[in-house]
């Protein structure tokens, strides 16, 4: 009996890491097929609506000094500055709302302060462009002709270089948006900023509880009958989660939420989805997996087969890596940096999608942002000195 269970083991280690590496090889060929074959020569579209067409609205709990960042860095051709906060704070340039504490719906936590601005804050210009706190707005243009667009981000670093640096990895594989207006449903939807027709948002409301707003907003606008998604050429500046734990938290709620919603969509998205997230879940165990039938021979059926497999599914970590670096216009020492780390910066990025996966988060967590003073300054704002 023991010598069948010896046996065993070997049979079922196999199985699982299999299973690791071809769900790996799943998300890999899908986002090849994306960046390939469906978004291969897209350009944003031009902007067909102007400064006079947009109400900006930047959510907030109370930080005040981040925000007035934020709002000193919308174009002055902007006049419909709007802050909702959940605490009283004086802002100049925009006008503040205070979410009131006996306001109730059916959304939590941002996404109850979205539809308490939906429902009570006058709108009467074509699109709401939502920001985040610690969204600084660059390049701004204008707006694409669509129904939702999203602006991209460049996240700054607000502390922590590993952290940094896995936002620049985390840029290098969302080159993958560029296929999502040609996708009947976006995979999904965060960035730098989210602009969203004045009309839509009145129709679909925010008026669900879910963990990833942006995203489950743009779901339920596909669900309803159709979404004209564009993405826009900005990028807008952001904050890097100033701590590895903080980072670990924010991709927990964005995987967590993800499955939560993805009943949301058609069968095949939605299995889609829940292959893609299994991957990146389970991604920080792909980099070992290279080395195990170099320390544990024998160990797993089709040994050399997995051992190309693996280490072609582990170069897609280099290739996103380097995509992250030309997204950035990085420095070669941080290029260099992120290409030796890239194992350590994959795992800590992925680290928060496996908690995620096997303990959803229950309540939303705020990631607590830093400073203006303590976020490293762009070219842009050197420059203006």
């Amino acid at each position: 009996m023991v010598g069948q269970v010896i046996e065993t083991v070997p049979m079922v280690l196999s199985v699982i890491l299999w299973l690791i590496v071809l769900l790996s090889v799943c998300s890999v060929a899908y986002w090849t097929y994306l960046l390939v074959v469906v978004g291969r020569g897209y350009e944003s579209p031009p902007p067909e609506h102007g400064p006079s067409a947009v109400q900006v609205r930047i959510l907030t709990v109370d930080s005040a000094a981040i925000v007035q960042e934020s709002v000193d860095a919308i174009p002055d051709s902007i006049t419909d500055r709007h802050v909702v906060a959940e605490e009283p704070m004086e802002i100049t340039g925009a006008t503040v709302h205070v979410v009131p504490e006996a306001f109730e719906c059916e959304a939590i936590r941002k996404g109850r302060a979205l539809e308490w601005a939906r429902r009570n804050v006058p709108c009467e210009r074509e699109y709401v462009l939502y920001l985040d706190e610690d969204s600084i707005m660059t390049d701004f243009e204008g707006i694409p002709d669509a129904d939702v667009v999203q602006f991209r981000e460049r996240p700054r670093r607000s502390g922590s270089w590993l952290t940094y640096l896995a936002e620049i990895f985390r840029m290098g594989f969302q080159v993958e948006q560029r296929a999502f207006p040609s996708l009947s449903v976006p995979l999904y939807a965060w960035g730098g900023g989210i602009a969203i027709r004045n009309d839509l948002e009145g129709s679909i409301t925010w008026e669900t509880p879910t963990m990833i707003e942006d995203t489950t907003f743009v779901w339920n606008a596909a669900a309803g009958g159709g979404v004209d998604f564009a993405l826009a050429r900005a990028k807008f500046d952001t904050q890097a989660p100033p701590t590895v734990r903080a980072m670990i938290s924010q991709r927990s709620r964005w995987l967590a939420g993800s499955q939560q919603e993805s009943g949301l969509l058609a069968p095949a998205y939605r299995l889609l989805t829940t292959v893609r997230n299994l991957a990146w879940a389970l991604s920080p165990a792909v980099p070992f997996l290279t080395l195990v039938p170099l320390f544990v021979p024998g160990t797993i059926a089709f040994e050399a087969a997995f051992q190309v497999v693996s280490v072609v599914v582990f170069s897609f970590v280099l290739v996103w890596s380097a995509l992250g670096v030309r997204y950035y216009d990085e420095s070669w020492p941080v290029g260099a940096a992120l290409v030796i780390l890239s194992p350590i910066v994959s795992l800590l990025h992925s680290l928060g999608a496996f908690v995620g996966f096997v303990s959803p988060p229950t309540d939303f967590s705020v990631t607590r942002k830093v400073k203006p003073e303590l976020v490293e300054r762009t070219e842009r704002e050197a420059e203006g000195d």
